[in-house]
């Protein structure tokens, strides 16, 4: 997951701001914990 979260956040630097990619981007890692915690299960 690590692995994931570090991919995540180095995409979101590389795509367009307000792009569809971004804001998906953007929904997830503020989300990462319960993400996380859901994948855990």
């Amino acid at each position: 997951m690590d692995m994931v979260h570090a991919w995540m956040i180095a995409q979101r630097d590389l795509v367009l701001e307000g792009s569809a990619i971004s804001r998906a981007l953007d929904y997830s890692l503020k989300r990462w914990a319960a993400l996380s915690r859901y994948l855990d299960d």
